[in-house]
C-alpha cells in the first residue's frame, strides 16, 4: 500500500501534528497516514451537471421556441432585479452618507479581484464617513431638493418618464427590443431555410453570366496578347488592340456587377 500510494510515511512533530516524510520506506515503528478524500458522488454529480449545462448552452439554436421564451423572461427578470437592487443600494448609501455615515449592502459585490463567494462577504458595512466632506454633503442636499422641486413643478414630464419606463419593461417582456426582424422570421427561427425554385434559377443564371463573361475576357486577353507580339506591330493593330482593351475592361465591369447582384 505504501508503494502504490494509498498510505504515506509521516514524521510526528507534536501531539496531533504530522509531516510528510522524505523517506518513504517501510519501518515497523514509523507513523503512517492513510489518504482518504471522502465520497466522490457530489463531485461526479457536479461534473455531470456541468457537462449537461455546456451541451444545453451549445445547442441553444435548436431549443424549442417555448424554452427560448422562458429563458428570455428569466433573463429580463434578473436584469430588472439587478437594476432595482443597484438603485436601492445607491439610495441607501446616499441617504446615510448625507448624515455622515457610509453604509453599503454587499460592499464587495462589484470587486472583480474576488471570487464569487467572497464578493458577497460581508453582507453589509457601516462606518463613519470621512471628515471634511461637509460642503459635498450640502451640495448633494441642494441637488436632491432641486430635483424634488422640479418633479413637483413639472408633473407631466415626470409622469411621462414613469410611463416610458413602464413601456420599456413591457417591451422587454414582449420581446420587442430584440433584433428588428419580422414576426415571420421570429416564428421560423428554428426552421431550416430552403431556397425556392426562383432563387435557384436566379443563382444559375448569374453563374452562367459570370462564366460567359469570364470566357469572353480570356478570349479578349489572348487576342490582346497576340496583337502585342513583335511581328504583329502596326497602326491598325494598335487601334484594334486598344478597342479590345476597352472591351475587356467593360466585360470585367459587367462581370463585377453580376457578381454583386
Amino acid at each position: 500500500m505504501l508503494r502504490e500510494g494509498f498510505i504515506h510515511r509521516s514524521t510526528r512533530l507534536a501531539r496531533g501534528q504530522l509531516e510528510y516524510a522524505d523517506c518513504q520506506k517501510w519501518e515497523a515503528n514509523a507513523c503512517y497516514v492513510w489518504d482518504y478524500e471522502g465520497s466522490k458522488k457530489l463531485s461526479h454529480l457536479l461534473t455531470g451537471l456541468l457537462i449537461v449545462t455546456m451541451l444545453a448552452v451549445t445547442c441553444f439554436p435548436i431549443w424549442p421556441h417555448i424554452l427560448k421564451v422562458y429563458l428570455w423572461y428569466c433573463s429580463v427578470t434578473l436584469l430588472i432585479i439587478m437594476i432595482i437592487f443597484v438603485i436601492v443600494r445607491g439610495a441607501l448609501f446616499l441617504g446615510l452618507w448625507i448624515l455622515g455615515y457610509e453604509f453599503w449592502i454587499f460592499p464587495n459585490l462589484f470587486d472583480e479581484s474576488l471570487s464569487v463567494i467572497d464578493s458577497f462577504k460581508p453582507a453589509y458595512s457601516f462606518e463613519h464617513g470621512a471628515p471634511g466632506q461637509r460642503y459635498y454633503r450640502s451640495a448633494m442636499i441642494a441637488s436632491i431638493a432641486g430635483l424634488f422641486v422640479y418633479c413637483y413643478n413639472q408633473p407631466s414630464d415626470f409622469d411621462s418618464f414613469v410611463a416610458a419606463q413602464k413601456d420599456f419593461v413591457s417591451d422587454l417582456y414582449e420581446g420587442k427590443l430584440l433584433a428588428d426582424t419580422s414576426q415571420q422570421a421570429k416564428d421560423d427561427i428554428d426552421k431550416i431555410r430552403r431556397p425556392s425554385f426562383e432563387e435557384l434559377a436566379m443563382e444559375e443564371e448569374a453563374e452562367a453570366q459570370e462564366r460567359e463573361a469570364r470566357s469572353e475576357i480570356e478570349k479578349r486577353h489572348r487576342i490582346f496578347s497576340r496583337s502585342h507580339e513583335p511581328g504583329n506591330a502596326g497602326a491598325g493593330t494598335v487601334t484594334y488592340a486598344e478597342d479590345d482593351e476597352d472591351a475587356m475592361l467593360q466585360l470585367m465591369d459587367s462581370m463585377l456587377d453580376v457578381h454583386d447582384e
